[in-house]
Parts: structure tokens; sequence; C-alpha cells
């Protein structure tokens, strides 16, 4: 019984170690002070190529797609690995047809999502509906 106790509370030390690890130096920082970004939205089937320009204090993309959510005509659906954004410009991904919205931070592929992808000054977010 003591063996088990002390597998259990070693395991939980264990995960919290980890946590610990990677919020400390691994989670993205969001960047503080105001900030100019660009958002380019391009929906190439319904001929819209927009950009709009904000200047923000928000630290992560999410924060800003939420504040211009009716501008931008953004819709998201949450998950439990975290939110996705599933429409912008009021057209939503239609996934049967296998679409979704693809994000790029100035011309490279976003590795995580938008409620972990920091703004930084003079950056370019582009979401482009595309097909898997």
């Amino acid at each position: 019984m003591n063996k088990k106790i002390i597998a259990i509370v070693a395991v939980i030390l264990l995960l919290v170690a980890i946590y610990w690890v990677y919020s400390t130096f691994i989670s993205p920082k969001g960047e503080e002070g105001k900030k100019q970004v660009t958002i380019h939205v391009v929906i190439s089937k319904e001929d819209i190529d927009q950009t709009f320009e904000y200047t923000t204090e928000h630290e992560f993309l999410y924060d800003l797609l939420k504040e211009k959510e009716k501008e931008l005509g953004a819709s998201f659906q949450s998950y439990d690995f975290g939110v996705m954004v599933t429409g912008m410009m009021n057209y939503v991904a239609d996934e049967s047809q296998q679409e979704f919205f693809h994000i790029a931070v100035n011309g490279e592929d976003a590795t995580t999502g938008p409620q972990e992808i920091p703004l930084k000054d003079g950056d370019v977010y582009k979401f482009e509906l595309k097909n898997w």
C-alpha cells in the first residue's frame, strides 16, 4: 500500500514539475505595450481579400480577434485542445467541404491556435480559407 502512495505522489510531483517547466520556459509570451499589427483575410471562393490595421495593447491574437469580432465577421469553436477560428468576414468554414481557416504569421504557418499566438509589433496575421 505504501509503494502505491509513493508512486502516486511521485507521478503528481512529476506532472507539476512538467507544467512548471512548460509555463516558465516553453509557452509563448505576450509582448506588453502598444503594437501595430495587420490582419489579412483571404477567402478566394468569395473573392475576399481584405487587410485590417490595428493598434492594440492585447498580448495574444485571440484577444484582438474577440475585440474586433463584429468588424472581422469572426466566429470561433471551442475544443478540448483550445479555440479554432471557424469563420471570417461572416463566412463559416464548411467541414463537409473539408474547409478550414489556415493561420500564418509573417508568411510562416502558425504552430498553435489563436489563444497562444503572441501579438508582436509589425506582424501580419493571415487567415486564409483552405481545404485539407
